[in-house]
């Protein structure tokens, strides 16, 4: 089946430190992956996604970007995070293209069991 493994899992920053995580995939193709931000206030929310090599949208949130090197790998970097408080991010995967973000959003983490691992910043 389909997993997805985050690397490191658990990481703890003190803002202005640089982050880097890398997220990889197997028992799949080609998949469309996902970067997630969970926080208390806003819960989740899609930060980037990417339907292929090279190809991740928006590149740059804020401190923050992404990248993917291979068809089964996509990171998250920061120079220097500013992020306070506790967030995770989550790494998604999925096999088929999802066309409408804000519903798959929560259908691919409740309905689909999505793959997640997680780390706080």
């Amino acid at each position: 089946g389909l997993q997805v493994n985050q690397n490191p899992l658990e990481l703890i920053l003190q803002p202005g430190e640089p982050l880097k995580v890398v997220c990889s995939i197997t028992g799949t193709d080609n998949p469309n992956l996902y970067w997630y931000r969970w926080t208390p206030t806003d819960g989740f929310k899609l930060m980037f996604s990417s339907v292929g090599v090279g190809i991740v949208d928006p590149e740059n949130v804020g401190d923050l970007s992404s990248n993917r090197p291979g068809l089964l790998q996509i990171v998250l970097e920061s120079k220097s995070v500013t992020d306070v408080g506790s967030v995770v991010w989550f790494c998604a995967a999925s096999p088929h293209s999802i066309t409408d973000h804000n519903e798959s959003c929560t259908k691919t983490l409740r309905d689909e069991k999505c793959f997640l691992s997680s780390f706080e910043g």
